[in-house]
């Protein structure tokens, strides 16, 4: 899989945030172990089998752009793998985006014990095979990095250059790590751990949520009808965005949804309007709670409701530059419903390397669709 690309913070890859995207943090070529101990920061988790790209831009004092991810897909024979092929492609095409002036690739695999139990032919078409797609942009392979595991005192060496080799320094403490972590975003160490933030919960509870969706489901399209009929249609929108506000207002209580809670929030935001309007909320001040209510969304709505949350959630991590946590997000929702519209328009510009920036626009139609139906949503005090 392929976690998407932002600027730091961002990622292609199988994995890609909500408020302003993270800031670029400088690195020093001269210490590769330095800069392989911020991989973990730079896309939220700790990679395994994984292949990264790391893009540079800056002639000086080169800052770190996008990051991207993808599963690391070896065969052991001598040319790259077709997920391989498609990969280092998206990679390119990021860093001509991105106007890289270099970029790092980091090989990661638990396989790679030392250098003679490595398939060299493979790995060295793959780098041959990157060069040849970035001979049409504006972007240096700088250099690749190997290493069975981003971990403090774990062995890497280099494929190009001179052969370089060293350690790593400790992930935990890196300049990244810290400017995460006083940024308030954690560092999963995996990212099977990020996907479990929505993992979906109980399977006898998500059906009874879905039994109460069934019942409610007539009189809610029923209502929104006579709405549309009546003098004020927009009120029957206003009331169903004004659920939803309310229990985003609630989340950070902790009290506990009750099934008939769930499914009434679920067909609200079946409403494409009120839908709509909710992205708003990715740039206000209740940005964080509104995230924490679409991942309890997420994890127990039935299919395809789930879907609903998952790509405003997937929106919110965008925005904020978690690329990562975007992506699967989006995942999410395009498996819930695998036509979701918004889940998919998302999800094409986070794996096209598009900067948080150039979606905020969504958040602005959000805003103009609620105040269409009467409700004012609060900006973020920037705005």
């Amino acid at each position: 899989m392929t976690t998407p690309a932002f600027p730091h913070g961002s990622g292609f890859s199988d994995d890609p945030g909500g408020g302003p995207p993270p800031h670029q943090h400088t690195v020093t070529l001269s210490a590769p172990g330095d800069l392989l101990a911020s991989v973990p920061a730079l896309l939220g988790f700790r990679p395994a089998r994984s292949i990264v790209a790391v893009c540079l831009t800056g002639e000086r004092n080169p800052s770190v752009g996008a990051v991207m991810r993808h599963d690391l897909v070896l065969s052991g024979g001598d040319v790259p793998t077709p997920p391989m092929y498609a990969a280092l492609g998206q990679f390119a095409t990021v860093c001509e985006r991105e106007r890289a002036t270099g970029v790092l690739l980091v090989l990661v695999d638990d396989r790679f014990t030392d250098p003679d139990a490595i398939s060299l032919d493979e790995l060295s078409a793959i780098v041959e095979e990157f060069e040849e797609l970035l001979d049409c942009t504006p972007t240096e392979l700088l250099d690749v990095f190997v290493t069975a595991e981003i971990a403090a005192g774990r062995e890497w060496f280099s494929l190009l250059g001179g052969g370089g080799y060293g350690a790593q320094s400790d992930p935990t403490s890196s300049r990244v790590a810290l400017a995460r972590v006083v940024e308030g975003r954690a560092i999963r160490s995996s990212r099977e751990e990020l996907e479990a933030t929505i993992e979906v919960g109980p399977v006898l509870e998500r059906m009874q949520i879905a039994a109460f969706i069934e019942r409610g489901r007539q009189s809610s399209l029923l209502r929104r009808e006579l709405a549309e009929r009546s003098a004020t249609p927009e009120r029957g929108h206003r009331l169903e965005l004004e659920l939803v506000l309310t229990h985003v207002a609630r989340v950070s209580s902790g009290e506990r949804l009750l099934a008939p809670e769930y499914a009434e929030l679920a067909l609200a935001l079946d409403n494409v309007t009120v839908r709509d309007s909710a992205l708003a909320l990715a740039v206000g001040p209740y940005a964080d709670d509104a995230e924490q209510l679409w991942i309890l969304l997420a994890r127990n709505l039935p299919d395809p409701e789930r879907a609903n949350p998952a790509a405003l959630l997937g929106y919110s991590a965008y925005l904020r530059g978690d690329g990562p946590f975007a992506g699967i997000a989006l995942a999410a929702a395009l498996d819930s419903e695998p036509g979701h519209v918004l889940a998919t328009l998302l999800d094409g510009a986070l794996h096209s390397g598009l900067r948080p920036a150039e979606v905020r626009g969504l958040a602005d139609i959000g805003h103009e669709r609620a105040e269409a139906i009467g409700v004012v949503l609060p900006r973020h005090i920037a705005d």
